[in-house]
């Protein structure tokens, strides 16, 4: 065992041996994908005039934010959630009546969105709140909850305005967040 080649190709096999051993074991205390934090199921219910409840799910234990606001450059509220889940529920409260609003999702440092743009949701207005003595949420001839507002998206087909404003307008009505956001990158010139 006194031949240099044999110790120099002993050292650096344990050398590697235990490189892989540390690796590995780092993944499995610490290591997580990305894509567990990234929320998806993205759902927006229980919309009312002044709150809408999100809901989202991650694949592991995390603590997000919701940042929102009434346009889409600019969410400057926020709701935090108190514990680490892998389902998650905020409840937006204190918004105005008939206010289409923007949002993202912040998990630590990074920002999660609908592929690119925030989403959306328009609050109810004040006039639609109210509740009549005949309706009901549960349809009991079928035996299951009747839905109390569909999201419809636009495949951009049917959104024909060029203008930004009248896009921002439409929005929910023919016309998507995508339709807007391309529209303004068509006015702000790319260096």
């Amino acid at each position: 065992m006194n031949n240099p080649v044999i110790k120099k190709t002993a050292a650096i096999i344990i050398g590697i041996v235990i490189f892989i051993g540390l690796v590995v074991g780092y993944f499995t205390i610490f290591g997580t994908r990305a894509a567990d934090y990234e929320p998806r199921d993205v759902i927006i219910s229980n919309i009312e005039k002044n709150s809408v409840r999100t809901s989202w799910a991650t694949g592991v234990d995390t603590q997000g934010v919701v940042e929102y606001g009434t346009t889409p450059t600019a969410l400057n509220f926020f709701a935090p959630e108190a514990t680490k889940d892998k389902t998650h529920s905020l409840d937006l409260t204190l918004l105005s009546p008939n206010t289409t609003y923007y949002f993202d999702i912040r998990i630590g440092d990074k920002k999660y969105d609908n592929g690119g743009v925030p989403w959306t949701f328009t609050t109810k207005g004040a006039e639609s709140s109210v509740a009549t003595p005949t309706s009901t949420p549960f349809d009991s001839a079928q035996g299951k909850p009747t839905p109390f507002q569909r999201l419809q998206i636009s495949d951009g087909t049917n959104c024909t305005e060029n203008d930004c404003v009248k896009i921002k307008e439409k929005l929910g009505k023919g016309c998507s967040t995508q339709d807007y956001f391309k529209c303004l990158r068509k006015l702000t010139p790319t260096p």
